[in-house]
């Protein structure tokens, strides 16, 4: 069969439906060929709606919610009908509703399977969609039409394929009018293997991953580490923004998710620390389960579900400095329980989130085989 994968290629969206196509494309006994469309970047004539408009944008009334999702469906729409002048294609998968809205016009006879880290409701009613006290009180405006494409394109859909069980039960309250099949598929990676070797030889290292720092929550753990754990542990941190090296403390910039480099930070480290203000999911969080490296976390996004309930890491009680510090210490304190729950994460990822046999329950889902 041949399936269009169509890729919202932003933030942690940039590494999920690139690693299904990759899987798939190397296994020809699941009978899917993929062939990959990316949504950004925009071309010339749309990229107008990646800019916010002065005095409003702050606000969240430049409507760049709705112009941005406008824009790169449309994009999406157009090389949809390219591909298939040139292929016959049997199916398309979006990742995620926000760059499909126009596919119930382009395709309407192709079965269209939707990947989705929230629904436009859930994200109405977080800080993703609403900003301000303003920017909420002119939703019913704003986000008219995105809430009506949505809706039309979940109706459209053969299959709804949610990231996480908070996006199952949102798609059960929001959308009752949904009647298609409803698969939870998490993003995905390939197994990279155990570690071997005592995680707690030497000096311990945190790590730290978070392109938007202060989102992710970098500064409140940095102030931890300065306050606290300088003198009983290093830390790396791996970010896009500008943050300064000191001792005992490293900067990682341009760290390629899958590389060398990104691997090599994995295996060395013996606590993740994740302190995140404001997640749909949290990726980075099934890659500290697949190189088993304990966690400590905060609870945004799906981390409690990743988590399994804190069993496979340590949640936070809140993002402060003290209480990372904390939490940390006592994590670092007890390395047979580290031991214990890097162990309970390594089963957690091999259960839910290792990449083939993940993609290998896709397949049969766009072919229409049973789940066995």
């Amino acid at each position: 069969m041949n399936v269009a994968f169509i890729n919202e290629n932003t933030l942690g969206h940039t590494s999920h439906v690139p690693r299904f196509v990759a899987d798939l494309a190397d296994r020809p006994g699941l009978e899917i060929l993929p062939h990959r469309i990316d949504a950004m970047p925009l071309p010339p004539h749309l990229r107008s709606a990646e800019r916010g408009i002065r005095g409003l944008n702050r606000f969240g009334l430049d409507g760049q919610l709705s112009r941005w999702r406008r824009a790169t469906s449309r994009h999406v729409a157009d090389q949809l009908v390219a591909l298939r002048s040139r292929v016959r294609l049997d199916a398309v998968v979006v990742n995620t509703q926000s760059v499909g809205l126009y596919l119930p016009d382009v395709a309407p006879d192709l079965p269209c399977w939707v990947a989705l880290d929230a629904t436009f409701q859930e994200l109405k009613d977080s800080p993703w969609f609403g900003p301000t006290a303003a920017a909420r009180w002119f939703h019913p405006l704003t986000l008219r039409w995105l809430l009506a494409r949505e809706r039309r394109l979940f109706r459209h859909a053969t299959g709804l394929l949610p990231w996480s069980e908070h996006v199952v039960e949102a798609l059960r309250r929001y959308h009752p009018e949904v009647t298609c099949p409803i698969h939870r598929l998490p993003p995905s990676m390939r197994d990279p293997g155990p570690r071997r070797g005592d995680r707690l030889a030497g000096r311990p290292r945190l790590l730290f991953i978070g392109g938007d720092f202060r989102r992710k929550g970098g500064p409140e753990l940095v102030a931890a580490w300065e306050s606290s754990l300088r003198d009983r542990c290093d830390l790396d941190v791996v970010t896009r923004d500008t943050v300064d090296d000191q001792p005992g403390m490293r900067v990682h910039r341009g760290v390629e998710a899958g590389g060398s480099l990104w691997a090599d930070l994995w295996r060395r480290a013996d606590l993740f620390v994740f302190p995140s203000h404001l997640e749909t999911f949290g990726i980075v969080l099934l890659e500290a389960l697949a190189f088993g490296v304990p966690v400590v976390a905060s609870e945004a996004g799906a981390a409690r579900e990743i988590l399994d309930q804190g069993r496979a890491g340590w949640l936070l009680p809140d993002t402060s400095a003290a209480a990372i510090a904390r939490t940390v210490s006592a994590a670092l304190g007890d390395p047979a329980e580290l031991t214990r729950r890097a162990g309970a994460g390594r089963t957690r990822f091999l259960e839910r989130y290792e990449l083939g046999i993940n993609a290998a329950r896709l397949a049969g889902w766009i072919r229409g085989v049973p789940a066995a």
